[in-house]
């Protein structure tokens, strides 16, 4: 089995005879890291000492461990007192912690070899290699990050100069897009892009377009990226609740400006195939990469985006919907709002670990339908208030439409009230209120686009963007 006794003695030695170097070590080692258990005993009682302000030496640390298992070992304060003396024939604290957290790495890379073995031959079904994989995919990240032998904090002066180097660029593009572009004149106006490690959450109640808005916005940013235009991207795609079929579909239905009803039942021109197939032609180039496989765990998801970043160098990230991932089976035992909780955590890890701008989109609870104003508050998102804790952007979407549809349908009368809610039904067609009610980096506030509901296609709501919707509905995506 991997171990460095001498290492563990030297390092301990060290620490008795200068406590302050045990600052050196932070985040670096554990006592969970040392092979013999005295000697993690002996380092958390010195970490305890040190943080009680107190010195840790021979004797404190002798008296520290009076009552745990290591009492009656009459050598206890000789191999003390000998590691003490024996620092005298110095090391290095940070290069002996290299050596005992990567030992520690082999112990549990060896043992979890073990582990997988023994519960890859006792899965025999689909469901239960998955979950195997799943487990396996967790342990090896939490081992990745439990410690690096290294200092983990940046003098100020890196991140300022990437500031700088941030604000000169915006400069330069006239106080434009920064980040990844949406697509959208007022909303990149608004953010400056998508920017590196945020999480935004989309929200919505269902019918809103929540989908449809997050996929114009990746099909946008991957056609930016194919044609070499600024500020696009490779995208990513975990759709949870569509296959990479229908959403391949919608896409293609709002690419040529023809209703996803005409696809599905084939009512189409000459002139309509034409349009569908250059379309297609057009989406297949787009470096968007889809995974449809339902039902993932958190850490699932968090190895297949590092996967997606390494094989593609996607810089946006969409999840379709928070709501339809698994938490560990460690929260998921215990309810829904931890483990959604740990979703959303772990959501925002994947937006700090890869570097990138991760879409998530989210449920809103039922509390909505109850108001008379239902516009959504960040009060309504569903299951967890650590959803609004985790993201830097809460975005919502709105349409007024949809709700005086829906009320008019129910009404039977044709009075002074029902004809009001016809003129106001026909002010707002087609409008949607785009709403950023958190952004931890700038302003909040409401940008309006215009929604095509056969094509599922957001536009611009500036006149040169697009004309009148007419009988034949906007044009094709913008691209």
């Amino acid at each position: 089995v991997p171990h460095s006794v001498a290492a563990e003695q030297a390092i301990l030695g060290l620490l008795m005879v200068n406590n302050r170097q045990l600052d050196d070590l932070a985040g670096a080692i554990s006592a969970e890291h040392f092979y013999v258990p005295l000697h993690s005993a002996i380092f958390d009682g010195l970490q305890t000492l040190v943080n009680r302000g107190r010195e840790a030496n021979p004797i404190t640390l002798r008296e520290m461990l009076r009552g745990t298992p290591y009492d009656d070992e009459q050598s206890l304060l000789t191999h003390l007192t000998q590691m003490f003396e024996n620092a005298g024939l110095g090391g290095d604290v940070r290069s002996l912690a290299e050596v005992i957290h990567t030992t520690y790495l082999q112990r549990q890379l060896m043992g979890l070899g073990e582990s997988l073995r023994t519960q890859a031959g006792a899965a025999h079904r689909p469901d239960e290699a998955k979950e195997v994989l799943d487990a396996v995919s967790g342990e090896l990240f939490k081992l990745a990050e439990s410690g690096s032998g290294s200092a983990t904090a940046k003098n100020l002066r890196d991140p300022l100069i990437e500031v700088i180097k941030r604000a000169e660029q915006a400069r330069r593009d006239g106080g434009g897009v920064t980040g990844v572009s949406t697509g959208f004149i007022d909303i990149d106006a608004l953010l400056g892009g998508l920017h590196k490690s945020d999480l935004i959450i989309l929200a919505a109640r269902p019918s809103m377009g929540k989908t449809s808005f997050a996929v114009n916005i990746a099909q946008n940013a991957a056609t930016r990226m194919l044609t070499g235009g600024a500020n696009g991207a490779a995208v990513g795609v975990f759709s949870l609740e569509m296959s990479a079929d229908q959403l391949a579909a919608r896409m293609l239905s709002s690419a040529a400006g023809i209703s996803s009803h005409q696809l599905t039942n084939g009512h189409l021109s000459d002139a309509d195939f034409r349009r569908l197939s250059e379309a297609a032609g057009q989406l297949a180039e787009l470096p968007m990469y889809i995974d449809d496989t339902p039902a993932l765990s958190i850490n699932a998801m968090r190895a297949r985006a590092r996967r997606l970043k390494r094989l593609y160098g996607i810089g946006l990230l969409v999840v379709d919907y928070l709501q339809l991932m698994q938490g560990s089976k460690a929260s998921s035992s215990d309810n829904r709002v931890q483990e959604v909780s740990e979703i959303s955590q772990g959501l925002k890890i994947i937006a700090r670990e890869l570097n990138i701008p991760v879409i998530a989109l989210s449920q809103l609870s039922r509390s909505v339908e109850n108001r008379d104003n239902k516009r959504p508050q960040l009060s309504d998102l569903r299951e967890s208030g650590s959803i609004e804790q985790d993201a830097d952007l809460v975005v919502f979407i709105y349409r007024e439409e949809y709700y005086l549809a829906r009320q008019l349908g129910a009404e039977e009368s044709m009075d002074e009230k029902t004809m009001k809610m016809k003129e106001k039904l026909e002010q707002v067609r087609g409008k949607t209120e785009i709403l950023f009610s958190k952004n931890r980096k700038g302003p909040t506030g409401v940008v309006t686009l215009m929604f095509h509901g056969e094509t599922t296609t957001f536009h611009n709501m500036a006149p040169q963007h697009y004309g009148d919707f007419g009988s034949d509905g906007p044009p094709p995506f913008d691209h």
